[in-house]
């Protein structure tokens, strides 16, 4: 009699979180520089990749709240560390907060520094994208003290028809941080390199409405193959007949 009543209170607890699980929506956070900020060529205020990710959301009724206050098109790397350290508000949102509650976030770090070390002097230049890489990392190191369902960082890419080395070399450990932090990092160099058909401006990195829209596209895919593959934790799986996986994965084959 024992044993039917664990099995029954075991039963009711597993169909309560599978229940309060499975229709949760999504809390999505944008943190970055003028590619998150949606910055247009005419460095006016436009629609960012950040924008069509959250439409496709929304669209699907999966978008609980979406949050890009701390984007800016000036921001550095070191700017949104310290923004951390010291718990600055900025409209009344803490950037803290946020990144807890946040169950997606993406990120833009970085071109700012490159392209203006680059257009100062490149001296030094590999060991400027060590200690740029390294900042990045304290970010990192902040949001994984919080669970989150995945976080998206985006690469460099190179528009100045010369030291792809050097972007090589960023992309490169800008990687391999995000592989040691299980985020997962969008490749734009091979689709954006040197590529007139994303930008208006030669020489400038902000992209136009169909760089922006790919960079969305690339992400959105992500999702939708990333969330399949998240296993089931043993309570839901005992429920959800293959699992959560399976209603995102069906979500997302209908937004592509």
């Amino acid at each position: 009699m024992k044993k039917v009543f664990l099995i029954l209170i075991l039963f009711l607890s597993c169909y309560f979180i599978y229940n309060n699980t499975i229709n949760k929506k999504i809390y999505y956070l944008t943190i970055g520089d003028s590619l998150s900020k949606g910055i247009n060529q005419y460095g006016v205020v436009s629609y960012g990749y950040n924008d069509y990710v959250k439409d496709y959301l929304s669209s699907k009724d999966l978008l609980e709240d979406y949050n890009q206050t701390f984007t800016d098109n000036d921001y550095y790397i070191t700017d949104i560390i310290r923004i951390l350290e010291y718990n600055e508000k900025k409209d009344n949102y803490s950037l803290n907060r946020l990144i807890k509650k946040a169950d997606i976030i993406t990120i833009s770090l970085g071109m700012n520094e490159l392209y203006y070390k680059l257009e100062k002097n490149n001296e030094n230049i590999y060991a400027y994208i060590d200690n740029m890489i390294n900042d990045y990392s304290k970010i990192f190191d902040y949001i994984n003290h919080f669970h989150h369902n995945q976080i998206f960082i985006l690469g460099y890419y190179n528009v100045l028809g010369e030291n792809n080395d050097i972007f090589d070399y960023a992309n490169y450990q800008l990687k391999e941080k995000c592989s040691k932090n299980n985020f997962t990092y969008i490749n734009l160099s091979n689709l954006f390199d040197n590529n007139p058909n994303y930008f208006l401006k030669n020489g400038n990195f902000i992209p136009n409405t169909k760089g922006y829209q790919k960079i969305s596209q690339i992400i959105v895919e992500k999702l939708s193959n990333n969330w399949y593959n998240i296993p089931c934790n043993f309570i839901t799986m005992t429920f959800c007949h293959g699992g959560r996986r399976e209603k995102w994965k069906q979500i997302f084959i209908q937004i592509m």
